[in-house]
């Protein structure tokens, strides 16, 4: 997979993370795929969420929460690759978060999976943020350490 610098799904997803850093609700949903097919894992204590109003919905009441993101970094990648109408990009971000007065840092894989619109805006289709679950099998990590 392709490392990714300076290039225009890479600044896609720094611009949408920046978009939550500053709260600009409108333009984070401006971001997503307008269809009732958009599908998102989000990070949160939901599974997913289906479908564009569904979605902006969620931003919606995210941007009334006590949530309050104050920093995204990316530690590792960005990885990813793009054609004329796909992409994806996939990361490990930290964020310092904010949260009733309490300033807290998670870190989550993300992964977005862009579409190219009819008006040549990349828009997500599907994201992915989440943990690792500690251990789902109860038999350690199955890849021996080097």
């Amino acid at each position: 997979h392709v490392k990714m610098k300076n290039n225009l799904i890479h600044s896609f997803s720094k611009d949408q993370f920046q978009s939550v850093i500053d709260s600009r609700i409108e333009q984070v949903v401006n971001h997503y795929f307008d269809s009732e097919d958009t599908y998102v894992f989000v990070e949160g204590p939901r599974w997913s969420t289906l479908g564009f109003e569904k979605i902006a919905k969620g931003w919606r009441a995210y941007g009334d929460s006590p949530i309050n993101v104050k920093d995204i970094r990316t530690i590792e990648g960005p990885f990813g690759r793009e054609d004329n109408s796909m992409a994806w990009i996939g990361q490990i971000i930290e964020m310092d978060v904010l949260i009733n007065k309490t300033l807290k840092t998670v870190k989550f894989r993300g992964t977005f999976v862009l579409r190219k619109c009819e008006d040549s805006k990349w828009r997500i289709e599907h994201e992915h943020f989440s943990q690792p679950a500690e251990d789902p099998y109860g038999t350690g990590d199955w890849l021996e350490s080097e």
